[in-house]
């Protein structure tokens, strides 16, 4: 019997306060089963998880539209969660964050105002209070969700010598000079690149050549630019369709590359789809080769792990898994779900 992979699940609570449980599931890689751990922690709607690079420690968002903060946890005996501390991000919904590779410092992204925060973290790992609040600004020409900046995610660029913001309100791909050895802002912020109006960029997938896969969560679309480091900025190479699906409203969520880079998976939150897509030409091609239903509804995030696809599937309150094949990379239903309240993130507790 082959031994069980942790998985710690993010979501959103069920009412105003936003409580909600940081949960424990095991996955059987050879089989795909999904077993529940229960409740690890509970707090204000994290609804984004990152783990320290030198493990031990978790982190969350807590999305709420005033007073968002991060929370830190250290990781116990029996895989339980310690609280060793909350900060305020001074920013509204906070919806991603990123550990610094060194390992020094946290990184949130803001989406209700833009703002990114940057938090020192203390010697047992905590985070401290917010060294920099990293404004944004822009719009888009959809009234209803680009009227005004609105942070997305963060990424670490190419190279590690900047952090790359995809603003989904701006259709913009912001950078911020960064310490590489303590993840501290050390220069003014730019514009990487600006995406085609009405883009909605959401998430992004570095390849090791040094292209950038951005999900477009308003205009359904993977697009593909180049890093360049001189300059610290990317061109846009090409865009590809997320969905095949037609007469539904199809808004890209996560995009993951496999550990090869061969494969870019989307998922699509409509449709309720996981797009794959063969990467050629050293990462400047997507072609499609499949679309495969996730099972439930609204995938909002997944992860892929031991040749696995793990969907949270947000509406219908599911986790679902997928078997990639190993040939083909394409992945196909395994049957196996379990029920998950308002699920928004799945984040393999090692690897």
């Amino acid at each position: 019997m082959s031994e069980r992979q942790l998985l710690w699940i993010g979501g959103y609570g069920a009412d105003d306060s936003g409580a909600a449980d940081i949960r424990r599931v095991r996955l059987d890689p050879a089989t795909g089963d999904l077993a529940d751990g229960g409740a690890a922690a509970r707090t204000a709607n994290p609804s984004f998880l990152a783990r320290h690079p030198h493990g031990g420690l978790l982190y969350a968002v807590n999305e709420l539209p005033d007073g968002g903060a991060v929370t830190g946890f250290t990781v116990g005996p029996g895989d339980t969660l310690t609280e060793t501390g909350t900060v305020p991000t001074g920013g509204g919904a906070p919806c991603h964050l990123l550990v610094h590779s060194a390992g020094r410092r946290l990184v949130v992204a803001n989406y209700q105002d833009g703002a990114v925060s940057v938090h020192p973290l203390t010697g047992t790992g905590a985070p401290a209070p917010r060294e920099r609040l990293l404004a944004g600004s822009g719009s888009g020409p959809d009234p209803e969700r680009q009227e005004g900046p609105h942070a997305h995610s963060v990424t670490a660029a190419p190279g590690g010598r900047h952090l790359l913001v995809a603003d989904l309100g701006a259709d913009e791909l912001r950078r911020y000079p960064a310490d590489p050895d303590t993840g501290a802002i050390n220069g003014p912020g730019g514009t990487a690149a600006c995406l085609p109006p009405g883009t909605g960029p959401r998430h992004v997938a570095v390849h090791p050549s040094g292209h950038l896969h951005i999900a477009g969560e308003l205009d359904a679309r993977v697009h593909v630019l180049r890093w360049d480091p001189a300059s610290a900025t990317a061109r846009h190479v090409t865009a590809v369709a997320a969905t095949e699906t037609t007469g539904t409203r199809c808004h890209p969520s996560e995009v993951v590359l496999s550990p090869d880079g061969r494969r870019l998976y989307v998922a699509n939150r409509g449709p309720d789809t996981v797009t794959v897509f063969a990467v050629e030409a050293d990462g400047a091609v997507l072609r499609r080769l499949a679309e495969v239903p996730t099972g439930g509804a609204w995938p909002r995030h997944f992860a892929l792990v031991a040749g696995h696809l793990i969907v949270a599937n947000q509406r219908s309150g599911t986790l679902t898994v997928l078997r990639v094949d190993e040939r083909t990379g394409i992945p196909r239903p395994t049957g196996h779900r379990l029920d998950s309240p308002r699920p928004a993130c799945v984040l393999p507790a090692a690897g």
